[in-house]
């Protein structure tokens, strides 16, 4: 009896000790967006939720729960100090979220070096989109005349602005409050403001098309370091900056595009758990079902692997304070 109760023991304490690793095949995972629903980081989180699971063991459910505020830094900080580190919370934001932390944003409670970055579903180029018939036709415009634009504080919608005020000399005028692009969106179809920055190329195609056939509305730059191929006469902010140095800052400012908007895991993972997350997110990535849901929504997939998004972060830390210092200067 007593060797039955020993043995029996023993079972327990083995179960108890790999509970943790069966949960994670079997439980409940989360995503959690930096943004409201109905935008494009929402729609690429459920996607992932409805395709990723069957990549991972055990085919675990994911749920998406949304968390808007200062422009995903509430859903990042939520990540990095609450979130179970047991590889079941995930978070999607605005890649630009790295630059929150890098230039000392006090809100920021989270070390993207820390973090473990699994990867992004495709690159992109941020747009100045604004409404044709009560606004500007070109950038060149936008340098004699004020535009009125919506952003979201703490994102490109933001940071995009601003920097082309300083290194292009627009005119932008920025209004805040907006919790994300739904917001901005409908606040510039209600005339609340003439347009917004920072707007993805892949997210403008997907959710106003008749905007761009009917031609209600005017694209006039492009935030990224490469242009879109399907918007060849569109300028891009780099080159119509003069300055050398201040050229070689706006390719810092916009390396973000490259990062675009990352699936993130927190910090203290096992390597061997970072290593199936982004195992399952690359299979994801060439899965023909998620391909067929992206398509339908009109979301690309080009992505980025995790492993090269954690060293874009390293370089980005380890850029010259000289450097750091005088893109922080841009953004006062």
């Amino acid at each position: 009896m007593a060797s039955r109760d020993v043995l029996g023991a023993l079972a327990a304490a083995v179960f108890a000790y790999a509970t943790p690793a069966a949960a994670q095949e079997v439980g409940k995972m989360s995503i959690t967006v930096g943004f409201t629903s109905g935008g494009t980081y929402d729609a690429t989180a459920r996607l992932f939720s409805r395709h990723m699971g069957k990549h991972l063991p055990g085919n675990p459910q994911i749920i998406v729960q949304n968390m808007p505020g200062s422009g995903g830094v509430v859903a990042l900080n939520h990540l990095y100090n609450i979130a179970p580190r047991d590889g079941s919370a995930l978070a999607l934001v605005d890649g630009a979220l790295a630059f929150e932390a890098l230039f000392g944003n006090p809100q920021v409670k989270y070390d993207p070096r820390q973090l473990n970055w699994i990867g992004s579903r495709a690159k992109e180029t941020p747009l100045c989109v604004v409404w044709a018939s009560r606004s500007v036709s070109t950038i060149e415009e936008a340098m004699k005349k004020e535009v009125v634009l919506g952003a979201t504080v703490g994102t490109r919608t933001f940071n995009q602005p601003r920097l082309f005020n300083t290194l292009l000399g627009t005119k932008f005028k920025i209004v805040t409050g907006y919790p994300g692009g739904n917001e901005l969106t409908i606040a510039m179809e209600r005339g609340e403001t003439e347009g917004w920055c920072g707007w993805s190329w892949t997210s403008v195609k997907r959710r106003v098309p008749t905007w761009l056939s009917e031609k209600k509305v005017n694209i006039l730059v492009q935030g990224a370091l490469d242009k879109a191929p399907d918007l060849p006469a569109v300028p891009l902010a780099v080159d119509l900056v003069k300055n050398e140095t201040d050229r070689q800052i706006l390719k810092l400012m916009l390396s973000d595009t490259r990062i675009a908007s990352p699936l993130i895991a927190p910090q203290g993972l096992p390597p061997a758990r970072v290593a199936e997350l982004r195992g399952a997110f690359d299979r994801m990535m060439k899965d023909a079902d998620a391909l067929a849901d992206a398509d339908k929504l009109g979301v690309e997939f080009d992505p980025t692997p995790g492993v090269q998004l954690q060293a874009a972060v390293e370089e980005m830390f380890a850029l010259s304070p000289e450097v750091v210092n005088r893109a922080k200067e841009l953004l006062k």
